[in-house]
């Protein structure tokens, strides 16, 4: 019969090992986590590298676009300068990969959260893809063409959404610029970060949610860009005002449902730092499990992904 002492002394080994053994677990976790972490950041840093030699092409266009809205409109020359940041590594399209990549939790304590900071260290890195990047420049430079009165065209636009790109602003629901707040009533309206206000006066006032999205609002990041590389906040933020004020122009695609459906929950903005907040959902396909070692891991380039909105 096992004594009081002996049974103490059994307990407290067992609850040693438990420790080892969950401590060994999350350094695995964090090991691979920071291997893929600096995978990402060698992408961010030829993407600045690009970005600061000018090899971008619309990036190029943006300081182009910019120089001929002074011309052909100079009370518009503090939102054209505003826009030919863009063309930089100072840009807010920029940074926020970086914002993005600064709040994924290198140190989680279990397998779900882990998911969830890899899937988000894959996203960021399709983001930096300076291909895929260079895609989303042509938001800003459309901005520009539908502030020129038809004097600058609009670039990478299917033709049968030509005419919208024209007319609407392409950075309204992009979250490095932006983000959807509601009002005392209860209505959600575009609030621009920072000096990015200026875009109110130019579009005539507040966007509202309601009425922005009952038109067709063509945009690189709003069509392409949210589910190939947006985080999985702003996927659940814009599926659920989608489901809110359903519109034929904002019905969620088979990708959104698909990424809504195996997003975390309760994830904080751009990946979720704190434990709370990095859980990932059970359900769904996860690409980014630990079932492959992250050691030998080259992410995958965005480009080999199509899907819409």
């Amino acid at each position: 019969m096992i004594n009081n002492s002996s049974l103490f002394r059994n307990i407290c080994w067992l609850w040693i090992l438990a420790v080892l053994l969950l401590s060994g677990c999350g350094n695995r976790f964090e090991e691979q986590l920071r291997a893929n972490h600096q995978i990402v950041e060698g992408s961010i840093q030829n993407l600045k590298t690009q970005l600061d030699n000018k090899q971008l092409t619309n990036a190029l266009l943006i300081s182009k676009y910019a120089e001929k809205i002074k011309q052909i409109k100079p009370d518009y020359a503090d939102v054209a300068n505003l826009m030919a940041k863009e063309a930089t590594s100072k840009s807010e399209a920029f940074l926020s990969l970086n914002k993005r990549l600064a709040n994924v939790n290198l140190s989680p304590t279990d397998s779900e959260s882990a998911n969830f900071n890899m899937q988000e260290l894959q996203l960021i890195n399709n983001a930096a893809d300076v291909y895929e990047f260079n895609n989303g420049l042509a938001d800003v430079v459309n901005t520009l063409a539908s502030l020129s009165e038809g004097q600058l065209s609009v670039i990478d636009v299917p033709a049968s959404q030509m005419a919208t790109a024209q007319k609407s602003n392409a950075l309204v629901g992009n979250p490095s610029y932006g983000n959807w707040k509601q009002d005392s009533s209860g209505r959600s309206f575009w609030e621009w970060y920072g000096m990015y206000a200026l875009f109110s006066n130019v579009l005539g006032g507040r966007s509202y949610y309601d009425s922005w999205s009952s038109r067709p609002n063509y945009s690189y990041y709003g069509n392409y860009g949210r589910n190939r590389w947006g985080s999985s906040t702003d996927v659940n933020r814009n599926y659920n005002l989608s489901q809110r004020h359903p519109s034929k122009y904002n019905k969620p695609s088979a990708a959104t449902k698909s990424r809504y459906a195996t997003s975390a929950s309760r994830s904080s903005s751009y990946g979720g730092s704190s434990k709370k907040s990095s859980k990932s959902s059970k359900s769904g396909n996860r690409s980014s499990s630990y079932g492959s070692s992250s050691r030998s891991s080259s992410y995958s380039s965005s480009r080999s992904s199509r899907s819409g909105k």
